[in-house]
């Protein structure tokens, strides 16, 4: 089993003294500890490769919103599984996330039983985002201690982040109404780097329904899907 070190950079709120939540807060609005999503991840060519089960640990009202803590386990339908936690917050509508979540856990794979360490930046999806608004970046990074005087890193830094659409994502948990978001990503593990950009199709209430992976030249090169909500 990993120890799993999760270290989010905080946004520091003032000027309030009693919690409470934020009325355009939509995000999980429905959501309790203990409801799961289920993601399924497939290849390019439609098969499946793996699947996600997110469920919501704690939640908690904070000055104006409301924190929810995430449970993550990944498993590859072999013998590789993956847990980690983060943290998404709504804040006077503003939704912000733990890019804690931006990590493949297929990635990692090799590390499996070493002590890793994850420091992460925040991501926000404003309010009243709509096509065409630039959102902001973020850089997540993951120190695996591998018992040896030499640590391995792996660093995903997300850029050009941006609203690109709305759009209706019909999947087997239901039909939404979502916002596609995209990025462009650059992972490094050690010396090597990877190019690639990816699209998210966010929903208000549920978070990402859908998200795309594409390689440096822009070809697919597997997806996932929200298949099953379950409280």
């Amino acid at each position: 089993m990993k120890k799993i070190l999760t270290t989010a950079l905080v946004i520091v709120l003032t000027g309030a003294i009693t919690p409470a939540i934020g009325q355009d807060c939509e995000i999980y609005k429905d959501y309790k500890e203990g409801t799961s999503t289920t993601m399924v991840h497939y290849d390019k060519k439609d098969k499946p490769t793996g699947n996600t089960v997110t469920t919501v640990k704690e939640k908690k009202n904070i000055v104006g919103g409301v924190s929810l803590l995430f449970h993550q386990q990944y498993s590859d339908y072999e013998e590789y599984s993956f847990e980690s936690e983060f943290e998404i917050r709504c804040v006077n509508g503003d939704v912000i996330v733990d890019m804690g979540k931006f990590i493949d856990p297929a990635t990692l794979a090799a590390y499996e039983n070493m002590e890793i360490d994850i420091e992460a930046d925040d991501l926000s999806i404003p309010r009243n985002a709509s096509p065409g608004d630039e959102l902001n970046n973020g850089t997540v990074t993951v120190t695996v201690n591998t018992g040896t005087p030499i640590k391995v890193t792996v660093q995903a830094t997300l850029s050009n982040r941006r609203v690109d659409s709305r759009e209706k994502i019909e999947t087997p948990a239901g039909t939404f109404d979502c916002l596609k978001l995209s990025y462009d990503m650059l992972t490094k593990i050690g010396f090597l780097k990877i190019q690639s950009s990816a699209s998210e199709y966010y929903n208000s209430e549920h978070g990402v329904i859908k998200s795309e992976t594409f390689n440096k030249k822009g070809k697919l090169t597997g997806y996932s899907v929200v298949e099953e909500i379950s409280n």
